[in-house]
């Protein structure tokens, strides 16, 4: 972690606001793109972005190591997200999908037609179908993974499962993401 976020950390959890603000800027594009990733309905995300920016504006103060930060906050998306699902099946509210909302994957676009990029958005579609469609137990450690970049030990240590498991569901998820993009390609 680059000591500037390391310094926010450290002000913010002392009170200064002008850092604990610079601070949820710096997040708020993550912890969005992590929601786009795991919820089906987009319509959702934001709010639930708002909700975990709160609970990470009121409680900075209880975070132990700034080094823990990503990890904490991650467990705060996660926890979030699980929040939300459990409402919403006490709600008996139907989660629809709505892929045309939000573009979650950046695939560098080197194609000179617009062909290529249609293609190159369909792919994105199909992606971020597959990955809607997962079961949690293999969205979440994919999304942790491939979005937010953490290693097999913290996915482990966010989801409380051992490694060997981790490593397991990722691939698992990455098999059919695979699969998803080769029947997409073959339709």
């Amino acid at each position: 972690m680059d000591e500037y976020r390391v310094e926010l950390i450290k002000k913010a959890q002392k009170g200064d606001k002008i850092a604990l603000d610079k601070l949820i800027k710096n997040e708020q594009g993550t912890i969005k793109t992590m929601l786009y990733y795991l919820n089906k309905n987009s319509n959702d995300v934001v709010d639930l972005a708002q909700e975990i920016l709160l609970k990470i504006s009121k409680n900075i103060k209880q975070l132990k190591s700034p080094l823990a930060f990503k990890t904490w906050v991650n467990q705060i998306v996660i926890n979030a997200y699980y929040d939300n699902l459990r409402k919403k099946k006490k709600d008996n509210q139907i989660i629809t999908i709505n892929t045309s909302d939000a573009k979650l994957f950046e695939i560098a676009d080197n194609a000179s037609n617009p062909q290529d990029s249609l293609l190159n958005d369909e792919l994105d579609k199909v992606i971020k179908k597959s990955i809607n469609n997962l079961p949690s137990q293999y969205k979440i450690p994919i999304a942790l993974r491939e979005i937010q970049g953490l290693s097999y030990d913290e996915i482990s240590n966010i989801t409380n499962s051992t490694i060997g498991t981790v490593k397991s569901r990722i691939a698992r998820a990455r098999a059919k993401i695979k699969s998803d993009i080769l029947k997409y390609s073959r339709a």
